[in-house]
Protein backbone atom coordinates (compact mmCIF):
# COMPACT_ATOMS: atom_id res chain seq x y z
CA UNK A 1 0.00 0.00 0.00
CA UNK A 2 1.59 3.71 -0.95
CA UNK A 3 0.81 6.12 2.14
CA UNK A 4 -1.06 8.97 1.80
CA UNK A 5 1.62 11.26 2.68
CA UNK A 6 3.77 9.80 -0.71
CA UNK A 7 0.49 10.22 -2.69
CA UNK A 8 0.44 14.08 -1.86
CA UNK A 9 4.09 14.39 -2.46
CA UNK A 10 3.82 12.52 -5.83
CA UNK A 11 4.06 13.99 -9.61
CA UNK A 12 0.68 15.02 -11.27
CA UNK A 13 1.58 12.40 -13.23
CA UNK A 14 0.34 9.83 -10.48
CA UNK A 15 -2.96 11.89 -10.29
CA UNK A 16 -3.52 10.11 -13.91
CA UNK A 17 -2.62 6.37 -12.01
CA UNK A 18 -4.94 4.30 -9.91
CA UNK A 19 -3.14 2.98 -7.76
CA UNK A 20 -5.28 1.58 -5.54
CA UNK A 21 -6.80 -0.97 -8.21
CA UNK A 22 -3.79 -1.92 -9.39
CA UNK A 23 -2.34 -3.07 -6.00
CA UNK A 24 -5.38 -4.33 -4.05
CA UNK A 25 -7.38 -6.10 -6.81
CA UNK A 26 -3.81 -8.05 -7.42
CA UNK A 27 -5.98 -11.04 -7.27
CA UNK A 28 -8.86 -10.02 -9.37
CA UNK A 29 -6.20 -9.15 -12.28
CA UNK A 30 -4.60 -12.37 -11.77
CA UNK A 31 -7.89 -14.63 -11.04
CA UNK A 32 -9.82 -13.13 -14.53
CA UNK A 33 -6.65 -13.42 -16.31
CA UNK A 34 -6.39 -17.25 -15.76
CA UNK A 35 -10.01 -17.67 -15.97
CA UNK A 36 -10.29 -15.90 -19.47
CA UNK A 37 -7.31 -17.63 -20.98
CA UNK A 38 -8.34 -21.42 -19.59
CA UNK A 39 -11.74 -20.79 -21.16
CA UNK A 40 -10.09 -19.45 -24.46
CA UNK A 41 -7.47 -22.57 -24.29
CA UNK A 42 -10.50 -25.28 -23.68
CA UNK A 43 -12.85 -23.50 -26.63
CA UNK A 44 -9.79 -23.85 -29.23
CA UNK A 45 -8.67 -27.35 -28.33
CA UNK A 46 -12.77 -28.12 -28.47
CA UNK A 47 -12.89 -27.17 -31.85
CA UNK A 48 -9.16 -28.55 -33.15
CA UNK A 49 -7.53 -24.92 -33.40
CA UNK A 50 -3.93 -23.94 -33.28
CA UNK A 51 -3.24 -22.91 -29.56
CA UNK A 52 -0.90 -19.70 -29.85
CA UNK A 53 1.32 -18.53 -27.33
CA UNK A 54 -0.20 -15.85 -26.60
CA UNK A 55 -2.60 -17.84 -25.10
CA UNK A 56 -0.12 -20.01 -22.87
CA UNK A 57 1.55 -17.37 -21.80
CA UNK A 58 -0.87 -15.20 -19.41
CA UNK A 59 -1.89 -18.48 -18.26
CA UNK A 60 1.82 -19.20 -17.12
CA UNK A 61 2.30 -15.64 -16.01
CA UNK A 62 -1.36 -16.42 -13.57
CA UNK A 63 -0.05 -18.83 -11.96
CA UNK A 64 3.23 -17.66 -11.59
CA UNK A 65 2.26 -14.42 -9.92
CA UNK A 66 -0.74 -15.69 -7.67
CA UNK A 67 2.37 -18.16 -6.06
CA UNK A 68 4.51 -14.44 -5.56
CA UNK A 69 1.18 -13.21 -4.13
CA UNK A 70 1.26 -16.60 -1.57
CA UNK A 71 4.90 -16.14 -0.97
CA UNK A 72 4.17 -12.40 -0.25
CA UNK A 73 1.84 -13.28 2.21
CA UNK A 74 3.41 -15.82 3.97
CA UNK A 75 6.73 -13.63 4.41
CA UNK A 76 4.64 -10.79 6.03
CA UNK A 77 6.58 -10.91 9.45
CA UNK A 78 9.67 -10.13 6.64
CA UNK A 79 9.51 -6.85 5.70
CA UNK A 80 12.54 -6.55 3.65
CA UNK A 81 11.93 -9.70 1.54
CA UNK A 82 8.10 -8.96 1.26
CA UNK A 83 8.92 -5.72 -0.18
CA UNK A 84 10.94 -6.94 -3.53
CA UNK A 85 8.20 -10.21 -3.50
CA UNK A 86 5.40 -7.18 -3.59
CA UNK A 87 7.30 -5.08 -6.63
CA UNK A 88 7.82 -8.00 -8.77
CA UNK A 89 4.60 -9.60 -8.33
CA UNK A 90 3.04 -6.25 -9.02
CA UNK A 91 5.20 -6.14 -12.19
CA UNK A 92 3.87 -9.54 -13.22
CA UNK A 93 0.49 -8.73 -12.31
CA UNK A 94 0.79 -5.87 -15.01
CA UNK A 95 2.41 -7.63 -17.69
CA UNK A 96 -1.15 -10.22 -17.28
CA UNK A 97 -3.08 -7.24 -17.21
CA UNK A 98 -1.04 -5.80 -20.66
CA UNK A 99 -2.00 -9.42 -22.27
CA UNK A 100 -5.34 -9.24 -21.72
CA UNK A 101 -6.03 -6.25 -22.82
CA UNK A 102 -3.75 -7.27 -25.58
CA UNK A 103 -5.77 -10.11 -26.38
CA UNK A 104 -9.37 -8.79 -26.27
CA UNK A 105 -8.79 -5.58 -28.17
CA UNK A 106 -6.92 -6.87 -31.12
CA UNK A 107 -8.32 -10.69 -31.57
CA UNK A 108 -11.55 -10.29 -30.08
CA UNK A 109 -12.77 -6.77 -30.86
CA UNK A 110 -10.71 -5.87 -34.04
CA UNK A 111 -11.47 -9.16 -35.63
CA UNK A 112 -15.46 -8.72 -34.77
CA UNK A 113 -15.18 -5.33 -36.07
CA UNK A 114 -13.72 -6.08 -39.59
CA UNK A 115 -14.65 -9.72 -39.70
CA UNK A 116 -10.48 -10.57 -40.53
CA UNK A 117 -7.49 -11.05 -38.60
CA UNK A 118 -6.40 -7.29 -37.82
CA UNK A 119 -2.94 -6.25 -40.02
CA UNK A 120 0.33 -6.76 -38.50
CA UNK A 121 1.21 -3.15 -38.21
CA UNK A 122 -2.20 -2.74 -36.23
CA UNK A 123 -1.44 -5.45 -33.71
CA UNK A 124 2.27 -3.97 -33.49
CA UNK A 125 1.05 -0.69 -32.55
CA UNK A 126 -1.40 -1.46 -30.37
CA UNK A 127 1.25 -3.68 -28.23
CA UNK A 128 3.55 -1.10 -27.79
CA UNK A 129 0.76 1.32 -26.85
CA UNK A 130 -0.10 -1.07 -24.22
CA UNK A 131 3.52 -2.33 -22.89
CA UNK A 132 4.67 1.65 -22.91
CA UNK A 133 1.81 2.22 -20.78
CA UNK A 134 2.64 -1.02 -18.78
CA UNK A 135 6.19 0.32 -18.44
CA UNK A 136 5.46 4.25 -17.11
CA UNK A 137 3.32 2.61 -14.55
CA UNK A 138 5.96 0.57 -13.78
CA UNK A 139 8.61 2.74 -13.48
CA UNK A 140 6.94 4.47 -11.40
CA UNK A 141 5.22 2.12 -8.85
CA UNK A 142 7.97 -0.26 -8.59
CA UNK A 143 10.91 1.54 -8.89
CA UNK A 144 9.55 5.30 -7.63
CA UNK A 145 10.55 7.35 -10.31
CA UNK A 146 9.25 10.72 -11.23
CA UNK A 147 8.69 10.35 -14.80
CA UNK A 148 7.86 14.50 -14.66
CA UNK A 149 11.91 14.80 -14.36
CA UNK A 150 12.79 12.32 -17.48
CA UNK A 151 10.17 13.88 -19.32
CA UNK A 152 11.85 17.52 -19.27
CA UNK A 153 15.00 16.28 -19.49
CA UNK A 154 14.48 14.34 -22.77
CA UNK A 155 12.25 16.84 -24.29
CA UNK A 156 15.09 18.08 -26.60
CA UNK A 157 16.07 14.85 -27.12
CA UNK A 158 13.42 13.36 -28.47
CA UNK A 159 12.97 16.38 -30.70
CA UNK A 160 16.01 16.17 -31.83
CA UNK A 161 15.83 12.23 -32.67
CA UNK A 162 12.40 12.96 -34.16
CA UNK A 163 14.10 15.45 -36.45
CA UNK A 164 16.87 12.96 -37.55
CA UNK A 165 14.05 10.41 -38.10
CA UNK A 166 11.74 11.95 -39.70
CA UNK A 167 11.95 9.53 -42.66
CA UNK A 168 11.58 6.64 -40.57
CA UNK A 169 8.55 8.40 -38.84
CA UNK A 170 6.77 9.02 -42.43
CA UNK A 171 7.35 5.44 -43.27
CA UNK A 172 6.10 4.17 -40.44
CA UNK A 173 3.15 6.51 -40.66
CA UNK A 174 2.91 5.49 -44.18
CA UNK A 175 2.62 1.74 -43.14
CA UNK A 176 -0.22 2.47 -40.75
CA UNK A 177 -2.25 3.86 -43.71
CA UNK A 178 -1.39 0.67 -46.37
CA UNK A 179 -2.54 -1.64 -42.99
CA UNK A 180 -5.47 -0.54 -43.24
CA UNK A 181 -6.41 -0.55 -47.08
CA UNK A 182 -7.62 -3.20 -47.96
CA UNK A 183 -6.53 -2.99 -51.85
CA UNK A 184 -2.82 -2.99 -50.11
CA UNK A 185 -3.09 -6.29 -48.60
CA UNK A 186 -1.18 -9.23 -48.96
CA UNK A 187 -1.46 -11.50 -52.15
CA UNK A 188 -3.03 -8.15 -54.40
CA UNK A 189 -0.59 -7.16 -57.14
CA UNK A 190 0.23 -3.65 -57.60
CA UNK A 191 2.51 -1.53 -60.00
CA UNK A 192 3.07 2.05 -59.88
CA UNK A 193 3.96 3.52 -62.67
CA UNK A 194 5.95 6.19 -62.08
CA UNK A 195 8.74 3.59 -60.69
CA UNK A 196 8.57 1.11 -63.25
CA UNK A 197 7.51 -1.13 -60.64
CA UNK A 198 4.80 -3.88 -60.81
CA UNK A 199 4.78 -7.35 -58.06
CA UNK A 200 2.04 -9.04 -55.50
CA UNK A 201 2.58 -7.55 -52.40
CA UNK A 202 3.67 -10.54 -49.75
CA UNK A 203 4.38 -8.12 -46.57
CA UNK A 204 4.03 -4.81 -45.20
CA UNK A 205 6.48 -3.58 -42.05
CA UNK A 206 6.91 -0.47 -39.93
CA UNK A 207 9.80 1.51 -43.11
CA UNK A 208 8.95 -0.59 -46.22
CA UNK A 209 5.97 -2.49 -48.53
CA UNK A 210 7.77 -6.27 -50.00
CA UNK A 211 6.67 -6.71 -53.21
CA UNK A 212 7.85 -9.60 -55.60
CA UNK A 213 7.61 -8.89 -59.44
CA UNK A 214 7.39 -11.26 -62.34
CA UNK A 215 11.12 -12.43 -62.21
CA UNK A 216 10.33 -13.58 -59.07
CA UNK A 217 12.95 -11.30 -56.76
CA UNK A 218 11.96 -9.48 -53.99
CA UNK A 219 11.17 -5.33 -53.91
CA UNK A 220 11.58 -3.19 -50.71
CA UNK A 221 9.58 -0.29 -51.42
CA UNK A 222 9.29 2.52 -48.22
CA UNK A 223 6.05 2.98 -47.40
CA UNK A 224 6.07 6.99 -48.25
CA UNK A 225 6.90 6.20 -51.77
CA UNK A 226 3.47 4.31 -51.90
CA UNK A 227 1.54 6.59 -50.34
CA UNK A 228 3.50 9.68 -52.35
CA UNK A 229 2.58 7.90 -55.68
CA UNK A 230 -0.12 6.52 -57.87
CA UNK A 231 -0.76 3.07 -57.38
CA UNK A 232 -2.61 1.03 -59.99
CA UNK A 233 -4.82 -2.22 -58.42
CA UNK A 234 -4.46 -5.38 -60.24
CA UNK A 235 -6.80 -7.55 -58.24
CA UNK A 236 -5.35 -10.87 -57.21
CA UNK A 237 -5.42 -14.84 -57.87
CA UNK A 238 -9.36 -15.00 -55.92
CA UNK A 239 -10.73 -11.76 -55.97
CA UNK A 240 -13.77 -11.03 -58.88
CA UNK A 241 -11.76 -7.63 -60.09
CA UNK A 242 -9.70 -9.65 -62.84
CA UNK A 243 -6.67 -7.98 -64.00
CA UNK A 244 -6.91 -6.17 -67.22
CA UNK A 245 -4.05 -5.73 -70.06
CA UNK A 246 -3.69 -3.25 -72.61
CA UNK A 247 -1.40 -3.74 -75.51
CA UNK A 248 -0.89 -0.72 -78.01
CA UNK A 249 0.20 -2.21 -81.67
CA UNK A 250 0.91 -0.43 -84.49
CA UNK A 251 -0.10 -1.18 -88.12
CA UNK A 252 0.47 0.56 -91.09
CA UNK A 253 -2.10 2.93 -93.47
CA UNK A 254 -2.28 0.28 -96.19
CA UNK A 255 -4.46 -1.93 -93.94
CA UNK A 256 -7.84 -0.85 -93.45
CA UNK A 257 -8.85 -0.59 -89.57
CA UNK A 258 -11.92 -2.86 -89.82
CA UNK A 259 -9.49 -5.72 -91.40
CA UNK A 260 -6.34 -4.82 -88.33
CA UNK A 261 -9.51 -4.97 -86.03
CA UNK A 262 -10.81 -8.43 -87.00
CA UNK A 263 -6.87 -9.45 -87.50
CA UNK A 264 -5.95 -8.31 -83.51
CA UNK A 265 -9.55 -9.47 -82.24
CA UNK A 266 -8.42 -13.15 -83.63
CA UNK A 267 -5.09 -12.62 -82.26
CA UNK A 268 -6.04 -11.73 -78.45
CA UNK A 269 -9.55 -14.40 -78.65
CA UNK A 270 -7.19 -17.34 -79.84
CA UNK A 271 -5.18 -17.08 -76.53
CA UNK A 272 -6.32 -19.92 -73.48
CA UNK A 273 -5.35 -17.30 -70.66
CA UNK A 274 -7.68 -14.48 -72.08
CA UNK A 275 -11.22 -14.22 -70.66
CA UNK A 276 -13.86 -14.72 -72.89
CA UNK A 277 -15.99 -12.39 -70.54
CA UNK A 278 -15.43 -9.93 -70.03
CA UNK A 279 -14.79 -9.62 -73.46
CA UNK A 280 -11.51 -8.31 -75.46
CA UNK A 281 -11.85 -5.15 -76.83
CA UNK A 282 -9.91 -3.81 -79.92
CA UNK A 283 -9.83 0.22 -80.08
CA UNK A 284 -7.75 2.53 -82.64
CA UNK A 285 -6.77 4.79 -80.50
CA UNK A 286 -4.50 7.26 -82.77
CA UNK A 287 -3.06 7.89 -86.23
CA UNK A 288 0.49 8.87 -86.01
CA UNK A 289 3.48 9.82 -88.56
CA UNK A 290 4.07 6.21 -88.68
CA UNK A 291 0.89 4.17 -88.58
CA UNK A 292 -2.21 3.60 -86.99
CA UNK A 293 -2.05 2.46 -82.73
CA UNK A 294 -4.85 0.36 -82.16
CA UNK A 295 -5.49 -0.48 -78.14
CA UNK A 296 -5.63 -4.43 -77.09
CA UNK A 297 -7.52 -4.42 -73.94
CA UNK A 298 -8.45 -7.87 -71.98
CA UNK A 299 -8.68 -10.05 -68.94
CA UNK A 300 -7.10 -12.55 -67.65
CA UNK A 301 -7.50 -14.92 -64.59
CA UNK A 302 -3.95 -14.56 -62.88
CA UNK A 303 -2.07 -11.30 -62.56
CA UNK A 304 1.40 -13.06 -62.58
CA UNK A 305 0.84 -14.32 -65.79
CA UNK A 306 0.98 -10.72 -66.94
CA UNK A 307 4.17 -10.84 -69.03
CA UNK A 308 3.14 -14.48 -70.53
CA UNK A 309 0.12 -13.65 -72.65
CA UNK A 310 2.11 -10.34 -73.55
CA UNK A 311 4.63 -12.57 -75.50
CA UNK A 312 2.20 -14.45 -76.30
CA UNK A 313 -0.42 -11.81 -78.18
CA UNK A 314 2.37 -10.15 -79.69
CA UNK A 315 3.91 -13.10 -81.14
CA UNK A 316 0.69 -14.06 -82.74
CA UNK A 317 0.12 -10.61 -83.99
CA UNK A 318 3.25 -10.39 -85.56
CA UNK A 319 2.71 -14.00 -87.63
CA UNK A 320 -1.00 -12.65 -88.04
CA UNK A 321 0.07 -9.38 -90.11
CA UNK A 322 2.58 -11.05 -92.01
CA UNK A 323 0.91 -14.24 -92.94
CA UNK A 324 -2.03 -11.18 -94.19
CA UNK A 325 0.22 -9.93 -96.77
CA UNK A 326 1.32 -6.60 -94.55
CA UNK A 327 4.01 -5.50 -92.48
CA UNK A 328 4.53 -3.48 -89.58
CA UNK A 329 5.73 0.48 -90.32
CA UNK A 330 8.63 1.87 -90.16
CA UNK A 331 9.01 5.50 -88.71
CA UNK A 332 8.75 8.03 -91.71
CA UNK A 333 12.66 9.21 -91.06
CA UNK A 334 13.90 6.49 -92.48
CA UNK A 335 14.51 5.80 -96.09
CA UNK A 336 14.54 2.43 -97.38
CA UNK A 337 16.26 1.82 -101.26
CA UNK A 338 15.34 -2.29 -101.11
CA UNK A 339 12.69 -3.83 -100.53
CA UNK A 340 12.11 -5.46 -97.01
CA UNK A 341 13.52 -8.92 -96.90
CA UNK A 342 10.68 -11.05 -96.56
CA UNK A 343 11.29 -13.63 -93.24
CA UNK A 344 10.55 -16.70 -94.36
CA UNK A 345 12.14 -18.73 -97.87
CA UNK A 346 9.85 -21.29 -99.26
CA UNK A 347 11.08 -23.85 -101.72
CA UNK A 348 8.17 -24.73 -104.33
CA UNK A 349 10.29 -27.57 -105.26
CA UNK A 350 9.38 -28.80 -101.59
CA UNK A 351 5.59 -28.16 -102.26
CA UNK A 352 5.45 -30.33 -105.44
CA UNK A 353 6.80 -32.94 -103.98
CA UNK A 354 4.56 -33.16 -101.28
CA UNK A 355 1.88 -33.09 -103.94
CA UNK A 356 3.51 -36.00 -105.42
CA UNK A 357 3.11 -38.38 -102.32
CA UNK A 358 -0.43 -37.14 -101.76
CA UNK A 359 -3.42 -40.08 -103.04
CA UNK A 360 -5.30 -37.00 -104.19
CA UNK A 361 -3.18 -35.43 -106.37
CA UNK A 362 -0.40 -38.35 -107.43
CA UNK A 363 -3.14 -39.35 -110.43
CA UNK A 364 -2.12 -35.42 -111.79
CA UNK A 365 0.98 -35.10 -114.30
CA UNK A 366 3.74 -33.55 -113.32
CA UNK A 367 3.51 -30.10 -115.31
CA UNK A 368 -0.14 -29.67 -113.63
CA UNK A 369 1.35 -30.30 -110.15
CA UNK A 370 4.37 -27.77 -110.58
CA UNK A 371 1.48 -25.32 -111.62
CA UNK A 372 -0.34 -26.25 -108.34
CA UNK A 373 2.71 -25.93 -106.38
CA UNK A 374 3.75 -22.37 -108.28
CA UNK A 375 -0.33 -21.04 -107.25
CA UNK A 376 0.12 -22.53 -103.24
CA UNK A 377 0.43 -20.01 -101.06
CA UNK A 378 2.46 -20.53 -97.99
CA UNK A 379 1.60 -19.36 -94.45
CA UNK A 380 3.36 -19.49 -91.60
CA UNK A 381 1.75 -19.97 -88.03
CA UNK A 382 3.29 -19.14 -84.48
CA UNK A 383 3.13 -21.60 -81.79
CA UNK A 384 -0.62 -21.71 -80.39
CA UNK A 385 -2.32 -19.91 -82.97
CA UNK A 386 -5.40 -21.34 -84.29
CA UNK A 387 -5.38 -22.49 -88.30
CA UNK A 388 -8.72 -23.37 -89.10
CA UNK A 389 -11.41 -23.64 -86.51
CA UNK A 390 -14.29 -26.49 -86.11
CA UNK A 391 -17.60 -25.42 -87.72
CA UNK A 392 -15.60 -22.61 -89.76
CA UNK A 393 -16.74 -23.00 -93.55
CA UNK A 394 -13.45 -23.58 -95.99
CA UNK A 395 -12.64 -24.51 -99.20
CA UNK A 396 -9.20 -25.30 -99.59
CA UNK A 397 -6.39 -28.23 -98.09
CA UNK A 398 -3.42 -27.28 -96.34
CA UNK A 399 0.17 -29.19 -96.74
CA UNK A 400 2.46 -29.26 -93.46
CA UNK A 401 5.76 -27.89 -95.09
CA UNK A 402 7.34 -28.26 -91.27
CA UNK A 403 6.29 -28.14 -87.72
CA UNK A 404 3.56 -30.31 -86.00
CA UNK A 405 -0.18 -28.89 -85.04
CA UNK A 406 -2.96 -29.79 -82.85
CA UNK A 407 -6.90 -31.34 -83.72
CA UNK A 408 -8.89 -30.89 -81.44
CA UNK A 409 -13.00 -31.67 -80.99
CA UNK A 410 -15.10 -29.48 -78.90
CA UNK A 411 -12.32 -28.42 -77.10
CA UNK A 412 -10.68 -32.07 -76.72
CA UNK A 413 -7.49 -32.76 -78.24
CA UNK A 414 -8.09 -36.00 -80.01
CA UNK A 415 -4.87 -36.24 -82.41
CA UNK A 416 -1.73 -34.47 -83.98
CA UNK A 417 -0.64 -33.66 -87.65
CA UNK A 418 3.01 -34.09 -88.40
CA UNK A 419 5.56 -32.32 -91.24
CA UNK A 420 4.70 -34.09 -94.34
CA UNK A 421 1.12 -34.76 -93.66
CA UNK A 422 -1.87 -32.70 -95.14
CA UNK A 423 -5.66 -31.75 -93.84
CA UNK A 424 -8.76 -30.27 -95.20
CA UNK A 425 -9.39 -32.36 -98.12
CA UNK A 426 -12.74 -32.41 -97.35
CA UNK A 427 -13.21 -28.66 -97.40
CA UNK A 428 -11.44 -28.28 -100.78
CA UNK A 429 -13.25 -31.33 -102.65
CA UNK A 430 -16.96 -30.81 -101.34
CA UNK A 431 -16.84 -27.48 -99.08
CA UNK A 432 -17.51 -29.37 -95.88
CA UNK A 433 -17.42 -26.98 -92.82
CA UNK A 434 -14.06 -28.08 -90.94
CA UNK A 435 -14.77 -31.13 -88.47
CA UNK A 436 -12.51 -30.18 -86.18
CA UNK A 437 -10.17 -26.92 -84.59
CA UNK A 438 -6.42 -27.24 -85.72
CA UNK A 439 -4.17 -25.23 -83.29
CA UNK A 440 -0.11 -24.79 -84.12
CA UNK A 441 2.12 -26.48 -81.12
CA UNK A 442 5.44 -24.97 -82.56
CA UNK A 443 5.94 -22.56 -85.47
CA UNK A 444 4.82 -24.42 -88.80
CA UNK A 445 4.48 -23.44 -92.45
CA UNK A 446 1.53 -24.88 -94.48
CA UNK A 447 0.98 -24.60 -98.39
CA UNK A 448 -2.55 -23.73 -98.92
CA UNK A 449 -4.39 -25.56 -102.18
CA UNK A 450 -7.64 -23.54 -102.66
CA UNK A 451 -10.81 -24.35 -104.60
CA UNK A 452 -9.93 -21.76 -107.08
CA UNK A 453 -6.38 -23.10 -108.40
CA UNK A 454 -8.02 -26.35 -108.92
CA UNK A 455 -11.04 -25.82 -110.14
CA UNK A 456 -9.42 -24.91 -113.84
CA UNK A 457 -7.56 -28.58 -113.63
CA UNK A 458 -10.77 -30.31 -112.67
CA UNK A 459 -12.71 -28.01 -115.68
CA UNK A 460 -10.31 -29.09 -118.43
CA UNK A 461 -9.86 -32.99 -117.17
CA UNK A 462 -13.46 -34.31 -116.05
CA UNK A 463 -12.34 -37.97 -115.61
CA UNK A 464 -10.22 -37.43 -112.20
CA UNK A 465 -13.39 -36.45 -110.58
CA UNK A 466 -14.24 -40.49 -111.04
CA UNK A 467 -11.00 -40.90 -109.29
CA UNK A 468 -11.36 -38.31 -106.54
CA UNK A 469 -14.22 -40.10 -105.52
CA UNK A 470 -13.45 -43.17 -105.42
CA UNK A 471 -10.07 -42.01 -103.02
CA UNK A 472 -12.61 -40.41 -100.81
CA UNK A 473 -14.92 -43.38 -100.30
CA UNK A 474 -11.82 -45.52 -99.62
CA UNK A 475 -10.62 -42.94 -97.17
CA UNK A 476 -13.86 -43.03 -95.54
CA UNK A 477 -14.41 -46.92 -95.59
CA UNK A 478 -10.56 -47.34 -93.83
CA UNK A 479 -11.81 -44.89 -90.58
CA UNK A 480 -14.12 -47.44 -89.80
CA UNK A 481 -14.03 -49.56 -86.69
CA UNK A 482 -15.92 -53.05 -87.94
CA UNK A 483 -14.74 -54.92 -90.16
CA UNK A 484 -15.78 -54.53 -94.26
CA UNK A 485 -18.62 -56.86 -94.88
CA UNK A 486 -20.87 -57.32 -98.18
CA UNK A 487 -23.25 -54.27 -96.90
CA UNK A 488 -20.28 -52.49 -95.97
CA UNK A 489 -18.87 -52.78 -99.88
CA UNK A 490 -22.87 -51.80 -100.97
CA UNK A 491 -22.72 -48.85 -98.75
CA UNK A 492 -18.97 -47.98 -99.94
CA UNK A 493 -20.16 -47.66 -103.91
CA UNK A 494 -22.87 -45.81 -103.11
CA UNK A 495 -20.22 -43.38 -101.22
CA UNK A 496 -18.57 -43.45 -104.37
CA UNK A 497 -21.70 -41.72 -106.00
CA UNK A 498 -22.44 -39.70 -103.41
CA UNK A 499 -18.82 -38.24 -103.20
CA UNK A 500 -18.81 -37.63 -106.80
CA UNK A 501 -22.07 -35.93 -107.26
CA UNK A 502 -21.03 -33.80 -104.02
CA UNK A 503 -17.82 -33.17 -106.34
CA UNK A 504 -19.90 -31.65 -109.40
CA UNK A 505 -22.00 -29.77 -107.74
CA UNK A 506 -19.05 -27.85 -105.70
CA UNK A 507 -16.63 -27.44 -108.74
CA UNK A 508 -19.93 -26.56 -110.84
CA UNK A 509 -19.68 -29.37 -113.22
Amino acid sequence: MISSAYAANSAPFASLIDVNFILINRIFVLAVTLLFFTSILFIRRARSQEIHPRIMSPIKYAIFGSLLLYAELAMSDMPSYQGILQGVQTIIVLICLAKLVNYITIDVYMRIRAQREAPTFVRDTVRLIVYLIVGIISLRLVFKIDLSAIVTTTTVITATIAFAMQSTLANALSGFSIQTDTLLARQNWISIKEKNIFGEIVNVGFRYTTLRNLENYLILVPNSVIMQNIITFHGNRESDNKPAIQVDVMLGYDMPPETAKILLMQAVSDDSEVLGIPEPVVRLISLNDSGITYQLKFWIEDPSGRIRVQDAIYSRVWYAVNRAGYSFPFPHRQIITSEAKQPFEFFRGQIAEELRRSELFALLDDATIIALAEQAPVMVFGPGEVVVHQGDGGSSLFIVLKGALDVSVDDAIVGSIQEGSFFGEMSLLTGEPRSATVRASNEVWLAEVTKESLEPILTSNPSILEKLSHILAEREARTRVSQETSADSARSSLCREDYLQRLKLFFRL
